[in-house]
């Protein structure tokens, strides 16, 4: 288990520090949102509170630098019924103008989800499918692996479970008109023990100026999941946007 903490533990920090050494030496200005609104969860967790998110883009030359982050917590009558942590970190290099590799790290922590934290390094191939002034549509596919520690006992054992992954993702945007943008993301990371799909679909509008309004369904499924734990974690967003 030590051994595993420290590769997991190397393998985060060289993809981090690979990104920080990219940060220096492209130091063109970020593009993203913060959000801030309101959501509601079904599944391990039932309650509605507020979330706040933000994610950013820097691109420079053939490289392309994203990063997301959310945090949730509510209480009810006191007791926490909800408290989530996630990040988001991804580098790609364009090799050509349809076609890309990249390297993605993330770590959640979902006090409610049965995990004490699920954290996820892959790198692989990436290829533009569709890309027009109002329409991008990007997929990828790549090995990595995967650390889950549970809480209590699960079909996969106690602890900490650590397994090779085969990571696929797409992500769509489209411009349905002058102020509105819908995007659709699916990753699928399916590993012996246990596949994670996540889905969020979501749609944008711009208000006034860099405020906007923002819709969002996410879909997260465990395949394997801890005793007295559910598979399916849905959550409904509604969020104010300010565009930088």
């Amino acid at each position: 288990m030590t051994y595993t903490k420290t590769t997991l533990a190397a393998a985060l920090a060289a993809a981090f520090g690979a990104t920080s050494a990219y940060a220096q030496t492209n130091p063109p200005s970020w593009k993203g949102d913060v959000e801030f609104g309101y959501f509601q969860l079904e599944g391990n967790s039932k309650e509605s509170n507020a979330i706040g998110k933000t994610n950013g883009k820097r691109v420079s030359g053939q490289w392309t630098y994203d990063i997301a982050a959310e945090a949730q917590n509510s209480e009810a009558a006191g007791v926490r019924s909800a408290e989530k942590y996630a990040l988001n970190n991804r580098l790609a290099y364009d090799f050509s103008e349809f076609n890309y590799s990249f390297g993605y790290a993330s770590a959640t922590k979902d006090r409610f989800s049965g995990y004490v934290y699920q954290a996820t390094v892959a790198g692989g191939y990436g290829r533009r499918l569709l890309k027009t002034p109002k329409m991008t549509w990007d997929a990828e596919i790549g090995p990595g692996f995967r650390v889950s520690e549970f809480e209590t006992d699960s079909p996969a054992g106690d602890g900490q479970v650590t397994e090779a992954i085969l990571r696929l993702s797409t992500d769509f945007s489209a411009a349905v008109s002058e102020t509105a943008t819908f995007e659709q993301k699916l990753t699928v990371e399916s590993g012996e023990e246990n596949t994670v799909t996540k889905s969020i679909t979501s749609l944008k509008t711009k208000i006034v100026g860099g405020l906007g309004l923002k819709l969002s369904y996410t879909m997260t499924y465990n395949e394997t999941v801890p005793t007295d734990t559910v598979h399916m974690d849905r959550e409904t967003a509604v969020t104010l946007v300010y565009n930088f």
